[in-house]
């Protein structure tokens, strides 16, 4: 699927010399500790209190990565570390999940 969907981004001519899309087989902190520190931003969007971030959000910031995310997971450690104003979170809180969920359901 990742190659499939490669090809398309790779091959669009508005986007391809600014995006691409690359799948690594065997991905390990090996293969992180060179690509990480090549990334300027760091996208980790899970709904707050379902997934952690994980540790390559904080390999990010050690190499002066900007982290966008959502309030969860390493993202909650990194920011009281890094302060609020180096790390930009968005959506909403944990303890705001299950009143939203209950409110969609409701329509």
């Amino acid at each position: 699927l990742a190659t499939a969907v490669g090809r398309v981004i790779n091959n669009d001519p508005e986007t391809k010399d600014m995006l691409k899309l690359i799948f690594i087989p065997n991905y390990k902190v090996g293969n992180a500790q060179v690509i990480i520190p090549a990334n300027d931003i760091s996208e980790h969007i899970s709904t707050a209190g379902t997934e952690a971030s994980g540790t390559s959000n904080m390999k990010f910031v050690m190499n002066g990565g900007i982290i966008i995310g959502t309030d969860d997971g390493a993202n909650i450690e990194i920011k009281e570390h890094v302060g609020e104003e180096n790390i930009f979170i968005f959506g909403a809180k944990c303890h705001e999940i299950a009143d939203a969920t209950r409110r969609m359901r409701e329509g």
